[in-house]
């Protein structure tokens, strides 16, 4: 997109420059008006410029340069502030994917932490985290009790283990 974007900028360009044509020549009475008048403090007046298509450019690209400068501030500084678009307080520290649309995620809101599992059917809270290397063995936990829940085997015997009986 960047060079499709330069090369009509820049045939824009041509083509204004192309388009101008000299312009025809003063006639007295405009050679007249064009002559520097002289005023009571001694200082001569400067003839007015004609429009200039290189002016006029250098005015585009000005304006677009600022206006592209100004948009990537606010996307690299701006953002946060901006109502619905996060702050610092809400924080995604870490993803898994496990494939299917389901995550892994441990989420910071202010001073806490937490593992969650996201899912198509919905977000579930596995462990709250304390300490930085914490979550290691709370998520052990949380993965072993997960895994004595899903054992395979005849569904009699498995509703058996979940009841408590042998």
């Amino acid at each position: 997109m960047g060079r499709a974007f330069v090369l009509s900028l820049g045939m824009l360009a041509g083509l204004a420059l192309w388009g101008q044509s000299p312009p025809p020549a003063p006639t007295p009475a405009e050679k007249e008006l064009q002559s520097p008048i002289t005023l009571e403090d001694g200082k001569p007046t400067l003839p007015p410029e004609g429009p200039s298509a290189l002016r006029a450019f250098g005015s585009l690209v000005l304006v677009l340069g600022v206006a592209g400068a100004g948009l990537w501030a606010l996307r690299r500084w701006g953002l946060k502030r901006i109502p619905g678009s996060g702050g610092g307080r809400l924080k995604v520290e870490e993803s898994l994917a496990l494939g299917d649309r389901r995550f892994v995620s441990i989420l910071r809101a202010e001073e806490e932490r937490f593992l969650i599992a996201l899912s198509p059917a919905g977000i579930t809270l596995l462990a709250r985290l304390e300490g930085p290397h914490a979550e290691s063995a709370v998520f052990a936990e949380a993965l072993s009790r997960e895994q004595a829940v899903q054992v395979q085997g005849p569904v009699r015997e498995v509703e058996a283990m979940l009841r408590g009986e042998p």
